[in-house]
């Protein structure tokens, strides 16, 4: 028996139990990330190969899973879709531009690149490493730049709740939990990231412990309230609920594009060191969204709304 608050939601059961398996993995991987930058030494190569790989599936992700479902969702035109693509890949540049609290400045003009290894903004997440160069020149002065970081991030947090929210509801219709992995991964992937970022925004801020903590729990449970407000929003939809998750899904590819090709990769290429070991990561992360694809569509079944649709077979009277 499904209990009510469930059957309220606008997909299956089953389904939603597995997006909340999936929202429960994101927020703990987001604090995880957070809480962790007080103590782990990540490294910088480890982190640039890491950024690398979360790049390859988010792009991967975007052109292979979500943009095509998205098209087919507004009726195989892909006139209608392409524009909510566009339309995401904006919005989160202007969001980046006006609240990311790491904006790509790699080194400090005075001193210039160190020692053959110039920084990516996520140095910042690196405590103790490279110590010969500024963080400073990452994180801002002052403590006012990880209320920027935050509110960028938490809007860029509630899309991502929107988006495996989507696929997921995706899933349902299409007859594959497969369907919704390929987010899900690239989400799981990317937040522990922009948690580590805030946290140590604030560490070098001098914020206590306990608002550390606070901030990093608000900023986990993001992903799920954004969750919540996409099933709403769907629920209300209505006769156009086709027409908002091909949106959705459009603006969460053109989404997933941006952090990617302005975000992540970035950084990777301001690296003139281990280019190969950091284009093979790239390629490993869009070869593991490739297969993840090629799995949906081979376990696919048709919408459950098509098979309701099926008209019986005629008899065949000899």
């Amino acid at each position: 028996m499904v209990s009510p608050s469930v059957a309220l939601l606008p997909i299956a059961g089953v389904d939603v139990w597995v997006l909340v398996v999936g929202l429960v993995l994101t927020t703990a991987a987001a604090y995880a990330g957070g809480a962790s930058v007080a103590f782990l030494r990540l490294g910088h190569r480890r982190m640039q190969v890491l950024l690398s790989f979360t790049g390859g599936i988010l792009l991967g992700v975007a052109f292979l899973h979500l943009l095509p479902h998205a098209t087919r969702a507004c009726g195989g035109r892909v006139d209608d879709a392409a524009p909510w693509v566009l339309a995401g890949f904006f919005l989160m540049f202007l969001l980046e531009r006006a609240f990311h609290g790491h904006a790509h400045h790699a080194a400090d003009p005075e001193h210039g690149p160190v020692g053959g290894c110039d920084h990516g903004p996520h140095a910042a997440l690196l405590p103790g490493a490279h110590e010969h160069h500024p963080v400073e020149a990452h994180i801002g002065r002052g403590g006012a730049s990880w209320y920027g970081a935050f509110a960028g991030l938490a809007v860029h947090s509630l899309a991502d709740g929107a988006a495996l929210a989507a696929a997921m509801d995706l899933s349902a219709g299409r007859g594959g939990l497969l369907t919704g992995v390929a987010p899900l991964l690239a989400i799981l992937l990317h937040k522990p990231v922009d948690a580590g970022l805030i946290a140590a925004l604030m560490l070098k801020a001098g914020a206590s412990p306990g608002l550390r903590r606070t901030v990093n729990l608000a900023h986990a449970c993001l992903v799920p309230l954004g969750a919540l407000i996409f099933l709403a929003c769907l629920r209300g939809a209505g006769g156009g609920r086709e027409e908002f998750l091909g949106a959705a899904l459009g603006l969460a590819a053109g989404a997933f594009v941006c952090i990617a090709a302005a975000d992540l990769l970035p950084e990777v290429e301001f690296h003139s060191h281990d280019r190969l070991l950091l284009s093979a990561s790239l390629a490993l992360g869009i070869t593991l969204a490739a297969g993840i694809t090629v799995a949906e569509r081979a376990f696919r079944v048709p919408p459950r709304a098509v098979q309701e649709e099926l008209p019986a077979a005629p008899s065949v009277v000899p």
